[in-house]
């Protein structure tokens, strides 16, 4: 039984470690992308709070994909 725990939870492991690896490029691109774009140091500052309340395992809820849109335009 603990060979099958210790297979399942190295399989975990190196999920984890390629998604992680994925968020890593994907952090890239947006930071090259927006490099020399202007953002606002406030809505800077506004996504930085939500990105440390999603970690915390807070969030924003939307019922529909309609909700989320207005949600970010009035952001």
């Amino acid at each position: 039984m603990t060979l099958t725990i210790q297979k399942a939870y190295k399989e975990i492991l190196r999920r984890q470690d390629k998604l992680e690896a994925a968020f890593d490029v994907i952090k890239q691109l947006v930071d090259s992308e927006f490099e020399d774009s202007h953002i606002r140091a406030s809505a800077l500052r506004k996504w930085e709070k939500i990105s440390r309340e999603m970690d915390k395992g807070k969030g924003t809820f939307f019922n529909s994909p309609e909700e989320a849109r207005k949600w970010l335009r009035n952001f």
